[in-house]
């Protein structure tokens, strides 16, 4: 991802205006090309001998936010790691114990001075094991620079350019307050996996709208909140190549721009190609509820725990999409649950609200604290939401099914 300094963008009477690249322009495809193949003939060699390269490749050159750009997306894609015969931190901790006991330790031994920087780097090696030739590189090993790529980029130079047109607008939306997505009418299987994509990335969010004539979403934007905006920033940008993937939307997002923070429009759409890398298969399951999942599978309970992805209307002002269903085996009670992401005082009693006047009466909802996004205080605990911290727990959910849960209609 971009940070904010390798953004390419123009800023036009009050909206920011990102400097997309043709992936079909042949200048942009060779250099694409010329920086792939630098990284794959740097593997196994050290960080800073694949910048040299990479300072060299740009020359004199005045596309350096560009290149810059692109090196930092092939850099997140490779690996790198220490190559050293011991931890480097523990080995510099004992050369410094042992030469502050002989102190000072001398390049050459004379009649006072009896103990040289090569004795307590022998002394040293002696004692972790390793080879004393060995431990002058290894002392700084886990520096950046010194870091040897052990794997190069997966991305093709085709794949590169597209890649970097949605990093562009990604870093954009780190510095938004809210996002406006609307999306056209369309295959009800595409509503579905955009709201999964949502709840997924655990997204505040206000829906409004019905399938017939298509929704508008309302995201909050990680400048909006008190805390964890920087995590909550990188989910909303994660979850924008998942919007790509619908045939037909447009969004408007207010972001706070520059280092003063100027007020500012971003407008992105269906129109301007961009492409996502993400695959096109549906539905995500988070940690915590797999571990719910898995949770349930090795209880002994007549509770049944089941996936969940219908989209409820909520009157044209929302929609819910239950994560899963309890069922009771033998009555066939049910009761929905939803689990939230982000979320604010202000954003959970509205939601909460919304649902009990227009939503199912047998919900429960999820809500992690560890997501919370501000620090105000709720003005009574909603009975209708079970808290966590960590995991979800599955007997806490059982007891609140046992008083919400409905029977289903014949």
């Amino acid at each position: 991802m971009l940070t904010a300094d390798l953004v390419s963008a123009r800023f036009v009477k009050g909206e920011i205006k990102p400097r997309y690249i043709d992936p079909g322009d042949g200048e942009a495809l060779a250099l694409a090309r010329e920086m792939v193949a630098v990284f794959h003939e740097h593997v196994g060699r050290t960080r800073e001998a694949l910048d040299g390269a990479l300072a060299a490749l740009l020359g004199e050159g005045t596309e350096f936010l560009l290149h810059r750009g692109l090196a930092k997306l092939l850099a997140d894609r490779a690996e790198f790691e220490v190559r050293a015969p011991c931890e480097p931190a523990v080995l510099r901790r004992k050369l410094f114990e042992e030469a502050a006991k002989n102190h000072p330790a001398v390049a050459v031994a004379d009649a006072v001075h009896t103990v040289t920087r090569d004795d307590v780097i022998a002394r040293v090696a002696s004692e972790l094991g390793v080879d004393p030739k060995a431990v002058t590189a290894a002392m700084y090993a886990d520096l950046e620079g010194e870091l040897v790529m052990t794997k190069g980029p997966d991305l093709t130079p085709e794949a590169l350019l597209p890649r970097y047109n949605v990093a562009l607008a990604q870093a954009v939306l780190l510095r938004a307050t809210a996002m406006t997505v609307d999306i056209d009418a369309g295959d009800p299987q595409r509503y579905r996996q955009m709201f999964r994509f949502v709840k997924f990335y655990r997204l505040m969010h206000a829906v409004s709208g019905r399938g017939a004539s298509g929704y508008s979403i309302r995201l909050d934007g990680p400048m909006s909140l008190f805390q964890l905006s920087q995590k909550y920033g990188l989910q909303l940008a994660e979850f924008f190549p998942a919007l790509l993937l619908c045939p037909s939307w447009r969004a408007t997002a207010d972001v706070r721009w520059g280092k003063e923070k100027r007020p500012a429009v971003f407008r992105v759409s269906s129109e301007q190609g961009l492409a996502s890398h993400y695959p096109d298969r549906g539905v995500y399951v988070t940690r915590e509820e797999q571990w719910l999942i898995d949770r349930f599978a090795e209880l002994d309970t007549p509770w049944k725990l089941e996936r969940r992805s219908e989209v409820i209307d909520l009157d044209g002002r929302g929609v819910l999409i239950p994560d899963f269903v309890l069922r009771h085996a033998k009555d066939g009670r049910a009761a929905l649950v939803e689990v939230m992401g982000f979320w604010k005082r202000d954003y959970l009693e509205a939601r909460l609200a919304l649902l009990r006047e227009a939503g199912p009466k047998n919900l429960i909802l999820v809500a992690p604290w560890r997501l919370r996004g501000d620090e105000g205080e709720l003005k009574q605990t909603p009975a209708e939401v079970v808290f966590y911290k960590e995991v979800i727990l599955a007997k806490e959910l059982i007891e609140r099914a046992e008083r919400v849960a409905v029977k289903a209609r014949a």
